[in-house]
Parts: structure tokens; sequence; C-alpha cells
């Protein structure tokens, strides 16, 4: 917008405050992440998600009487209706999770388009929302995989449906608690992500909340955001022996190539969200095929640390979550659409607290760089 050269231009808005929150804290130089007040190590110890959806909600930890309220809430919520159910399918038929993830949300939305009118319902379209995409990734994950719609069942938490309708297998009690501490440590990671800035831009417009939903998947779906799991897991499986790890890490590193689930804007640690999926890891990955692939992700870890280190590259949450996917069942293609099935609880959770600040437009300004005014030439002089 403006033409003015002592304004200075700062790419990607990098350390600009855009919100004031109280939902989560990353703190970079420390390796620390917070819900209100609560460490991630803390809330990924036998806590149900039911827990952390209440917490980000109330701002306390809940009593057992107020999860099985919101456990009730949730499972009331989650249903679709059959015309939801079938464009989710056909979409997930005919391109990527993501996109069918996005497109589909965006059908949740009313008729109308006037959500200033609705603001009463802004907590309970949020707790729906949580609900309704892990309904809608199970969903077309089904499709994806050539089966037929099964969905979610009476008295089953959210983390054992999502995991049963993608995998098509009934899940272990221990993957159950695997994948409720993975919806719990992607929940949220501060107002200043790309698709949680993305959905207090779209909330500023006084967006319907399917829609910011449904924009803030596109921001995820990128892969310089929500798809490096993705791609730590095929390297791993490209490397394929844990003693190839260091002669291909040292030849990607050599031709300046990214190490997929390596750095991170804002930590300058090891994130550590990457130490609670070692843990989990751990504990979980015992079969040797799995346990195969979390051994060369831990061969690129040392290499990759002692190469990218001092210039303050950690490992971060994709280098590993994509073996603990992998051991628990989901396919890889699925690994993006289960991180913004557990991300909606934090878009949903700011975009709540958006209108609460008093929701003003965002409107940033441009350093125009083009030309100036010039003279219009009539077509048949050109």
């Amino acid at each position: 917008m403006t033409t003015d050269a002592t304004v200075t231009m700062i790419p990607g808005l990098e350390g600009v405050p855009i919100a004031e929150s109280s939902v989560s804290l990353v703190e970079g130089q420390a390796g620390r992440l917070t819900y209100r007040g609560y460490s991630i190590e803390d809330l990924t110890r036998g806590t149900s998600f039911e827990e952390v959806v209440a917490l980000l909600y109330d701002g306390e930890l809940p009593s057992a009487a107020r999860t099985t309220e919101v456990r009730a809430e949730m499972e009331s919520a989650r249903a679709l209706t059959e015309q939801q159910i079938e464009i989710a399918r056909r979409a997930g038929e005919i391109t990527h999770p993501m996109f069918a993830l996005q497109a589909a949300v965006a059908t949740l939305g009313p008729r109308d388009n006037d959500f200033e009118q609705s603001l009463d319902e802004v907590r309970a379209r949020g707790v729906a929302l949580v609900a309704k995409v892990g309904h809608l990734a199970g969903a077309i994950a089904q499709a994806a995989a050539g089966r037929p719609y099964d969905g979610p069942r009476p008295g089953e938490s959210h983390a054992s449906m999502v995991l049963r309708m993608i995998t098509d297998c009934e899940p272990p009690a221990a993957h159950v608690a695997a994948m409720d501490s993975l919806l719990i440590l992607q929940a949220d990671h501060s107002a200043g992500n790309a698709s949680t800035f993305t959905t207090r831009v779209a909330t500023s417009t006084r967006s319907e909340p399917e829609s910011v939903v449904s924009a803030a998947i596109g921001a995820l779906s990128g892969p310089a955001h929500g798809g490096a799991n993705e791609r730590s897991l095929r390297l791993f499986r490209e490397i394929g022996e844990p003693d190839a790890a260091p002669p291909f890490v040292e030849r990607m590193l050599e031709e300046k190539a990214r190490i997929p689930g390596f750095g991170h804007r804002v930590y300058h640690v090891k994130d550590p969200r990457s130490i609670v999926i070692q843990r989990i890891a751990e504990e979980l990955l015992t079969e040797p095929e799995h346990r195969k692939l979390y051994d060369i992700a831990l061969r690129v870890e040392q290499v990759a640390t002692e190469r990218l280190s001092e210039r303050g590259l950690w490992p971060n949450v994709d280098l590993f979550s994509g073996c603990v996917f992998n051991g628990i069942g989901v396919p890889i293609d699925f690994y993006t659409p289960l991180f913004a099935a557990s991300r909606t609880l934090g878009w949903v959770v700011h975009l709540e607290e958006q209108w609460d600040s008093g929701n003003r437009l965002f409107r940033p300004r441009q350093i125009y760089v083009g030309e100036q005014l010039r003279e219009f030439v009539p077509i048949e002089q050109r």
C-alpha cells in the first residue's frame, strides 16, 4: 500500500506480535510448550484428548465429571448427515486427503453466512468441529482405501473412533493411548504458527467457524507447515537401514538439501514435542519393522544434530511422529489429516479468543515496488 522508503518490511512477519493469547506458550530458548500453564510432558502421560478439550476451553484441568460431560458433548456432536458423509467420501476418492478434508469441512457450514448473529453458538460450534473433523478424517480414509463407511460407535472415545476408522482395526489400548497423546501433542502451538494465524485472520472477517477451519486446513496442508512428518517417514524408508543413515544424511547436507523434521522458527533447542514422541516411540515400537524405522530416525537425528545444532537447527515434532503413526497403523497420507484433526481444537479455541478480543479486522500494509502512475495508451496505439 505504501511507497514510503523508510518503512521496513519484515518477511514472514517474524517476531511481530499479532494477538494476545492465553491458550498456549512456546518458549523457544527453554524448549518448553505449555497449555494453559501445564507442560506438554505432563499432559501426555495418561491424559485423554477430551480432558484437554475441556482444559483449553475452560482454562482449568477438568474434574472427572466435567470430562464425562465434554466426552458426551463430543459424542453427540460428531454425527454427520448422509450428504456430508457422501461428499467427504467422494472427495476422498479423487484427491489428496488434506484437500478432501478441507472441502468436506467447508460443507459443515450453515446455509446462511452471518455468524455475528450467532456468537452465542461459538463454543458449541467449536466443540462440534473438533468432533466432526476427526469423523471426517476417518470417513475419507475409508473411502480412499475403498472400504465401506463404518462410522462412530456409542461410547467410543474420540481417539478410539478416529484410529479405528482410519486403520480399519479394533485398536488395542496402547494404540488408543498413543493416539490420545498425539492428538494432545499437536492440539495447539501458540497464535503465531501459519494455520492458527490463518484462523485469526479468517475469524477477523467474521467468517463462519466451519469456513475458518477449512481455511486453516489449507494453510496446514503445505509441506513447510504440516506435511513434514510424511516426508520424514518417506526419507527413513528410502534410507532403508540404520547403518545407511550417516552417509545418506551427510550427502544430503553436502547437497544443501533440507532434512525433514529438523529446524523450527521458534525453538533453538530440541522441540519438547519431539522428546514426548520419542518417549512414546520407545514404549510402543517393539515390532522389528517399526523399530527399524525408528532406529533409522535416531541415526538421522544423531548425524544431523552434530552438523546442524551449531546453526540452531534441532529435531522438531515431525522427525519422530511419522514413526509412531506408522507403528499404530496409520497410512502415510493420513499423518497430516490427523494433525489437522488435533489442531482443530487449537483453531476453534483461538477463534473464540479472537472474537472475545474485539475481533478487529487484520489489515497489514505492503511496500509497493511497482511502476508509478503512467499514462494509459489506447489499444490501437500500442
